[in-house]
C-alpha cells in the first residue's frame, strides 16, 4: 500500500468530478485543486453558467448532463446539491462504478441514507461524507489530547452554535451564487440550523471523544425567519459513558458568536476540560510534561494554520488510492444524522428519544 508521499512521487491522483457547482463547491473545487493526490476531472451544474464557471476556472470540461459524468473517466464524484438529492446522485454515481464524496449531511432520512451506504457496498465503492471540520486544526489537537488522557475521563460535551444567518441566505447561500430556496423548507433540507450546521459539531465531537450518544431530548421552534425549518434548537444529550451533554443553536441570533470563549465547544474531563478555539483552551489540574501544561491553570495552545478542506481530500485520495477505508465513511454520516433525526423526533413526540428506537 502506498503512503501519501509514495502517491505523489508516481504521480497517481484521484480523478474527481463534481456535481453541483453553487456555493460549498467553490470551496470544495478549490481543495481538489491544491490537493497533492487529487484533480478534478469534470464539473457539473443543471444551471450551465455554474458549470461553465467553474469549469473555465480550472480548465476542465463543464456539462450540465449527469450522464456525460457518470460515463467520463473520472473516478470519484464530489456531490454539492440540496440535500433531498444526495441519496438518488449517490446511488446512480455507484452503479456507474464511481466512488462517492458527499456534502454534509449524508441525506434527509436514515432511510435515504441506508439506501446510499448499500449502494455503494454493492458496487464496491467507497462512500465518504464531507466533514472537513474533522481536520481543523483545533479538532486534531482536542483529539490528540483526549486520546493522551490528558482531561481524564469525559463527563461533559457542550456546543453553542451561534450564528446570525441574513435574510439573503435562505434565497441564495452566504454568497448568492445560486439563487434557490430549498434551504427554506424541510422536505428539501430536513430541518434548519441543526442539519445545516450542528451536523458537523455532532460529527467531530463524536470523533475526538469517541463517545457514541444514546439517547436525546429537545426543545426547538422557528421563531425569527419566515421559513420552515427550525432557527433556535435546544438539545439534551446523553452518551454513552454516562456523560452528558448539550447543543444550543441559532441560526437567527443577532451578532452571532459574539466575542465571548463562552460559545465555543466544550469536552470537560474528571481532571480538566477544553475548549476548541484558537488557540486551543485547555485546562489541566496537574502539570504535564508532554504537552507543556501547566496544571491548575488555563493554558493556550498555538495551532497550526491549515486548509481543512484540502486535508480532508488528500486523505480520502490517500485511501481510495491505496485501498483502504476512506477516513470518514457513510456510516459516520448515518451516526451524525441519527443525532439530528433523534432530535427532531424527541418534539414531534414530546420526550426523550433513544438512537436504539431509530434503527
Amino acid at each position: 500500500m502506498l503512503s501519501l508521499s509514495e502517491v505523489n512521487i508516481i504521480g497517481e491522483r484521484l480523478k474527481i468530478g463534481i456535481i453541483g457547482c453553487g456555493e460549498i463547491a467553490v470551496q470544495t473545487a478549490k481543495a481538489i485543486h491544491l490537493a497533492k493526490n487529487a484533480e478534478i476531472g469534470i464539473v457539473m451544474d443543471i444551471r450551465e453558467y455554474l458549470a461553465k464557471d467553474l469549469g473555465m476556472k480550472y480548465n476542465v470540461p463543464y456539462t450540465t448532463d449527469l450522464d456525460e459524468v457518470l460515463k467520463s473517466d473520472i473516478d470519484a464524484v464530489y456531490i454539492a446539491t440540496p440535500h433531498d438529492t444526495h441519496a438518488d446522485l449517490t446511488i446512480k454515481a455507484a452503479e456507474a462504478g464511481k466512488h462517492v464524496l458527499v456534502e454534509k449531511p449524508i441525506a434527509t432520512n436514515l432511510e435515504d441514507a441506508d439506501r446510499m451506504i448499500e449502494a455503494c457496498r454493492k458496487a464496491g465503492v467507497k462512500l465518504s461524507v464531507c466533514f472537513v471540520l474533522r481536520y481543523s486544526p483545533p479538532v486534531v489537537k482536542a483529539k490528540e489530547l483526549i486520546d493522551a488522557n490528558v482531561i481524564g475521563n469525559i463527563i461533559g460535551v457542550h456546543t453553542w452554535t451561534l450564528l446570525d444567518k441574513p435574510s439573503s441566505y435562505w434565497e441564495g447561500g452566504y454568497t448568492g451564487r445560486v439563487k434557490n430556496n430549498w434551504r427554506a423548507y424541510k422536505k428539501r433540507a430536513g430541518g434548519g440550523v441543526l442539519i445545516m450546521n450542528v451536523i458537523h459539531n455532532i460529527d467531530y465531537l463524536r470523533y475526538v471523544t469517541g463517545l457514541e450518544v444514546i439517547r436525546v431530548y429537545s426543545e426547538y421552534d422557528t421563531l425569527a425567519t419566515p421559513v420552515e425549518v427550525e432557527d433556535c434548537i435546544v438539545v439534551s444529550l446523553r452518551y454513552s459513558n454516562k456523560a452528558v451533554g448539550s447543543i444550543v443553536a441559532s441560526s437567527c441570533a443577532k451578532g452571532g458568536i459574539g466575542p465571548f470563549r463562552m460559545a465555543q465547544d466544550r469536552i470537560l474531563g474528571d481532571r480538566g476540560q477544553i475548549i476548541l478555539s484558537d488557540p486551543l483552551l485547555v485546562y489541566v489540574t496537574e502539570d504535564n510534561e508532554k504537552f507543556r501544561l501547566k496544571g491548575d491553570k488555563w493554558n493556550e495552545i498555538a495551532l497550526e494554520k491549515v486548509n481543512p478542506r484540502q486535508k480532508y481530500i488528500e486523505a480520502v485520495a490517500e485511501a481510495i488510492l491505496s485501498g483502504k477505508e476512506v477516513p470518514i465513511t457513510g456510516d459516520d454520516g448515518r451516526k451524525a444524522l441519527e443525532v439530528v433525526i433523534a432530535a427532531y423526533k424527541s418534539l414531534e413526540l414530546g420526550r426523550p428519544v433513544n438512537i436504539s428506537e431509530l434503527r
